[in-house]
């Protein structure tokens, strides 16, 4: 089997758009959390070349987020709730993974915003879980947070929720692209691959301007994050690269890794990529970061685990 398309629906009504790919001996499951202004259907390559190496991969896209998405919704969770519903959706596209091989282990894999949103899932539900591994995500520096959600809460009150802010975008992405001056696009801090980087240009569904809301909800949601509240035995995995500003060039990620450990949070691997950017899966090196990816999952058995042949494409 290839892959399928469904819809889940959520408590809500909101149609949860999920990506399937199905091996005919699946040994165990993944479920991937997406980042901001992209989509689920971007993880096609990987979810393909692991459903050959016996991976069943479920991809969900988020809330504002991806071509099911209607214009008027984009780059906005909710009016009210947002960052609790994304999460919902998420603990619910997990259930539906269980649900298609409720005998096999299951990982939760998180890339940027994506992996913020896969902490708080975590945090709430982790009974659900066997590992959980994090790509391209940063320290919780709660001060700078605080102080950015007071930022961003004046302009909701200002100029409303479901409108753009020229300023947050010249903060964020506007900033991280700086980084990498004298720059080709204005998306180079994702990737040393220009061929990647023009894909995600050429992507009408990426790229696009969040609203207000989804960066008050953001930053309020990534404030709940304690991993003082996580499962003691969850196996974390942290892949980052240390040249990623979302990491603050590895600094910040190596900051949240002392965190967990602090917080006594079983840290199982922690790799970071020299020079690689934000979308470790799209780099230079995207072989070696998918090799890894595979050897963190746990299987169902693994004498039966496929080998690993070269990646192609």
């Amino acid at each position: 089997m290839s892959h399928q398309d469904t819809f889940l629906i959520a408590r809500d009504s909101h149609r949860i758009p999920v990506y399937t790919w199905r091996p005919d001996r699946p040994q165990a499951v993944l479920v991937i959390s997406h980042g901001m202004a992209e989509h689920g259907a971007r993880y096609a390559p990987l979810a393909q070349w692991l459903r050959d190496q016996g991976i069943l991969v479920v991809v969900l896209d988020h809330r504002g987020h991806g071509p099911h998405c209607p214009p008027d919704d984009r780059g906005h969770y909710a009016d009210r709730d947002g960052w609790q519903k994304v999460i919902d959706d998420l603990h619910q596209v997990i259930r539906y993974a269980q649900a298609l091989a409720p005998e096999l282990p299951l990982t939760l894999f998180g890339h940027s915003m994506g992996s913020f949103i896969a902490q708080a899932c975590a945090q709430q539900h982790g009974e659900d879980l066997d590992s959980l591994i994090l790509c391209a995500t940063n320290r919780l520096n709660r001060k700078e947070l605080k102080a950015s959600r007071l930022l961003i809460g004046t302009l909701r009150k200002l100029r409303g929720a479901r409108r753009h802010s020229k300023l947050i975008g010249d903060m964020t992405f506007g900033a991280f692209n700086k980084k990498f001056e004298p720059t080709r696009t204005s998306h180079d801090w994702l990737s040393r691959d220009p061929e990647q980087v023009d894909r995600y240009l050429a992507d009408p569904y990426c790229g696009f301007e969040c609203t207000i809301g989804l960066w008050y909800d953001f930053v309020t949601g990534m404030l709940t994050i304690d991993p003082q509240q996580w499962r003691r035995d969850l196996p974390v995995h942290l892949i980052a690269g240390s040249a990623d500003p979302v990491g603050e060039m590895g600094r910040g990620v190596s900051l949240h890794c002392e965190a967990l450990h602090n917080a006594g949070i079983a840290v199982a691997t922690f790799r970071l990529y020299n020079s690689a950017r934000h979308e470790l899966i799209n780099e230079v090196n995207a072989q070696e970061v998918w090799q890894h990816l595979l050897g963190c999952l746990p299987l169902a058995n693994l004498q039966d685990q496929p080998e690993t042949p070269s990646v192609v494409g």
